[in-house]
């Protein structure tokens, strides 16, 4: 586990401008996203023995597939699908533990790391797993028990881990990425991701301390899209194992699903990892890494890493989770859904779940036909209906080709 401190104050590209106050400019998206190691103060994440991932004879031609451009309903050619609907960096399906489609565009390459911004989420989800199986937390206890800072604030009373899993704590915050007064904004601003240098980066710690004070319902009816949650997340381990966070997630899981690189790992200016969103990765690690879902929770040579009980517990359908979910915004997007460990569970009765970032970061599954498709993007904006739909789309399209 190596740091480094950032030397040029948040610059990604000085001949271009890209700094931390633009770099999700729609312009700069295809480079910033790659080279967040220059913009914000980046640990290391060390790899073990790599394992190749296996590939399929046939390739999926994705050409081939029926796709139509859900803005005009018109036929509409994968490749053009993928540039002009989904602004695609990178493409991967896996089936039935075989790698069937790979390729790269918009100026990445294979041994480029992306962003994976909120897909970091269920990444970190799956340590809290590990966590519970080792009896180092337990998803019943009050968080505040792990973070005693929080023992003080009545809004946290009550929340349990598995509420902070489910981001159902009841804590009042917003995440429309419409609106530039949100939360959301002030919170980006204090980890070092949005704005320029200024008295705001104040850390991720000191800001959830100081802004997620008041309720706006009980824990566990309602859930709330809330990223400073997962850092809550990072906080609980590092309690847990009396160890920095990212040496138990290095340990536990990166070191052992057959990287090929380093990871990268933003933190804010005080040297703490940004768990909700920060990591970087190269396309393959990050489908080693995704496939333990698929695996039973066993890395490529058949080694279990990530408990089995861990993806039993996600992807049970509950109805509880799925009335929190319908009282949401999002729930206009996925209805009939729920929200379970940093998972999107888009069709529980069909074991359909994902992991979604900004901009076009996403893993699919199809659990039942052991089918996950990954991608990396640079949609000019965060997140829309039209990237939703055609992302559905293209899942969908696929799912009826490998059957």
């Amino acid at each position: 586990m190596t740091f480094k401190n950032t030397p040029n104050k948040g610059e990604i590209d000085s001949n271009w401008g890209i700094n931390s106050s633009n770099w999700d400019h729609p312009s700069h998206l295809a480079l910033s996203q790659r080279h967040m190691d220059k913009m914000m103060p980046v640990r290391y994440l060390q790899p073990g023995q790599t394992i190749d991932l296996p590939r399929a004879e046939l390739p999926l031609d994705l050409e081939a597939l029926p796709l139509h451009d859900p803005l005009t309903g018109k036929p509409m050619a994968a490749n053009d699908f993928l540039n002009r609907r989904l602004f695609n960096d990178a493409c991967m399906v896996v089936h039935r533990g075989q790698v069937l489609h790979e390729s790269y565009r918009n100026g990445m390459r294979p041994e480029d790391h992306h962003v994976q911004h909120s897909t970091t989420k269920s990444l970190i989800a799956m340590l809290v797993g590990i966590a519970i199986a080792e009896n180092k937390v337990s998803p019943d206890i009050e968080v505040a028990e792990y973070i005693p800072e929080l023992r003080i604030l009545p809004a946290w009373q009550g929340v349990t881990l598995q509420h902070v899993l489910d981001m159902a704590t009841g804590i009042e915050y917003s995440e429309d990425y419409a609106d530039p007064n949100c939360p959301y904004f002030s919170y980006a601003q204090a980890v070092g991701y949005a704005g320029e240098l200024s008295e705001a980066r104040i850390g991720h710690k000191a800001w959830m301390l100081q802004h997620m004070t008041s309720r706006s319902s009980e824990p566990g009816a309602q859930f709330c899209y809330t990223s400073p949650l997962t850092n809550v997340l990072g906080m609980v381990i590092s309690v847990a194992y009396d160890r920095d966070f990212l040496d138990v997630l290095e340990e536990k899981i990166y070191c052992r699903i057959g990287a090929e690189a380093q990871a990268w790992f933003n933190t804010d200016d005080f040297g703490v990892a940004i768990a909700e969103g920060q990591l970087s990765l190269r396309l393959r690690d990050f489908a080693r890494w995704a496939l333990l879902m698929i695996n039973g929770g066993k890395n490529l040579l058949g080694e279990q890493v990530l408990p089995p009980e861990f993806i039993a517990d996600t992807l049970t359908v509950r109805e509880s989770s799925k009335e929190a979910f319908a009282k949401s915004a999002d729930a206009a997007y996925f209805p009939g859904a729920q929200y379970r460990n940093q998972f999107w569970v888009l069709s529980p009765e069909q074991q359909q779940y994902a992991m979604l970032g900004i901009h076009g970061q996403t893993v699919w599954y199809d659990q039942r036909q052991e089918l996950m498709i990954l991608g990396y993007g640079s949609y000019p904006v965060q997140d829309d209906a039209l990237l939703f739909a055609a992302w559905q789309q293209l899942n969908a399209a696929i799912l009826t080709a490998v059957r």
